[in-house]
């Protein structure tokens, strides 16, 4: 059956919202830290859906609510105003205050309700972003920091605010930190009161992180960008991402009284379905495959002292579990298998400490693992997945003056094999799995057995 929804954006306004105040000269150039250079040259894709039965001239001044909130917003975060110099290691970004690209579009002939029910129709969700994150020419220029795309249904008075975040300047934790400052500023606008408690963004990062010469720009794995990406979303309840726990005690190692945590076994157990899938091609052929699974790991509460959750930009640590299978090796769930991911995936996050971290920023470490890792992909004799948690961020915190999200997503993003991972609702005890893939393994990956027995 055909369920696709037609639906029709249109655009109805478009501009420039610059800081509401200028951004003083002695700011006017921003450094990027050694771990923003070598972030993945992308644009990060996050939308917000607001239920609502009000009328569209309600919708007008919600609008106008969030344009005047966006520029007083841009006064503390205001690098996202700014332009990024691109020059061969990316240095600093120009804060001249060119402002933020801010969209107004029409939905008419749907109902927001209808889209959160088939929200995999993910080229349809792209048109509530202000440009696809999977354009090749916008993506390579990667100058400009941040666009943001309202779009107010007709029908149902319902909203969906769209954004796109240079992932240059800005990893999951700052997104959020900027939304909910965002967020913030807009409901006391509506309440009348100015909130003394918000907390304003910190950019200390190149202190401890001081830019390299030696930078490099990323390259990122995502050759199919040419239509053959594919993005699904896979949903996974609380009582499953329970007994996936449960699961992973099926182990002859010895016990430490570790028990991972739900991230860490539905992480493990993607890993194991793309591992399968893999396996289940190379039937008959007698080969040793290596499968690598890197993870972004938040490292502000891992430093000492610790950074604030308010610190903008890159602060992340890329970790790398790394599994060999031999053709003849069971794959069951209940076998061996599962938990050595497992405790694989927890043990390499584990390693980033505070020595870890010492390293990070003393030596080349992060350079020469980074580079490791590219030549174990082009040497195509590794295969990698790329895990990033969103799970725990208040993202559903976002209350513009009208309530809180009923959902919050992402999109497809111009990485291939690529996983991130969001709560499925405001209690946060269901995970959202949304999975980048190539065309031909994501039909595979769709009658996977164990995955199906999973989702919700």
């Amino acid at each position: 059956m055909n369920h696709t929804i037609t639906m029709k954006v249109s655009v109805s306004s478009r501009e420039k919202i610059k800081p509401s105040r200028p951004t003083p000269c002695h700011l006017r150039t921003h450094n990027l830290s050694f771990l923003d250079q070598v972030a993945a040259r992308m644009y990060v894709p996050l939308l917000f859906y607001y239920d609502g039965n009000q009328e569209n001239v309600e919708a007008d001044n919600r609008c106008n609510l969030l344009r005047k909130s966006l520029a007083e917003s841009l006064t503390k975060f205001y690098i996202l105003a700014g332009k990024i110099i691109n020059d061969e290691i990316e240095r600093f970004v120009d804060c001249n205050d060119d402002g933020v690209d801010f969209c107004v579009t029409r939905v008419s002939n749907c109902q927001l309700s209808q889209v959160i029910k088939k929200p995999d129709i993910f080229e349809q969700v792209k048109l509530f972003l202000p440009f696809d994150p999977c354009d090749n020419e916008i993506t390579a220029s990667g100058d400009f920091l941040l666009s943001v795309q309202v779009n107010v249904f007709e029908d149902c008075g319902g909203m969906v605010i769209g954004l796109c975040i240079n992932h240059k300047v800005a990893d999951a934790s700052s997104i959020t930190t900027f939304v909910n400052y965002w967020a913030t500023i807009a409901r006391g606008m509506v309440l009348n009161v100015d909130d003394r408690q918000i907390q304003d963004p910190c950019f200390q990062v190149q202190s401890i992180f001081p830019q390299k010469e030696r930078g490099i720009g990323f390259k990122i794995s995502s050759s199919p960008l040419d239509g053959t990406l594919v993005t699904k979303k896979f949903a996974f309840e609380a009582s499953k991402l329970a007994e996936l726990k449960e699961r992973c005690k099926f182990t002859n190692e010895p016990e430490d009284g570790y028990k991972p945590t739900r991230v860490e076994a539905l992480s493990s157990f993607l890993w194991k379905c793309f591992i399968d899938i893999d396996q289940a091609n190379l039937k008959g052929v007698s080969r040793t495959k290596v499968y690598l699974a890197t993870n972004a790991v938040n490292i502000r509460s891992r430093m000492i002292p610790r950074f604030p959750t308010s610190s903008f930009g890159n602060i992340i640590a890329i970790t790398d579990a790394v599994f060999t299978v031999n053709n003849n090796e069971s794959t069951g769930i209940n076998d061996p298998y599962y938990p050595k991911l497992v405790r694989k995936f927890r043990d390499a996050i584990k390693k980033i400490d505070r020595e870890y971290i010492e390293a990070m920023h003393s030596t080349d470490l992060l350079l020469n693992n980074m580079m490791k890792l590219i030549e174990h992909v082009l040497s195509g004799h590794t295969l990698s997945i790329y895990f990033s948690s969103w799970c725990r961020f208040p993202l559903y915190e976002t209350n513009f003056g009208w309530g809180k999200p009923s959902w919050v997503s992402t999109c497809t993003i111009p990485q291939k094999n690529a996983i991130v991972l969001m709560d499925s609702n405001s209690s946060g005890d269901g995970i959202e799995a949304y999975v980048n893939l190539a065309k031909e393994d994501m039909g595979e990956l769709e009658h996977h057995e164990e995955l199906l027995a999973f989702i919700s």
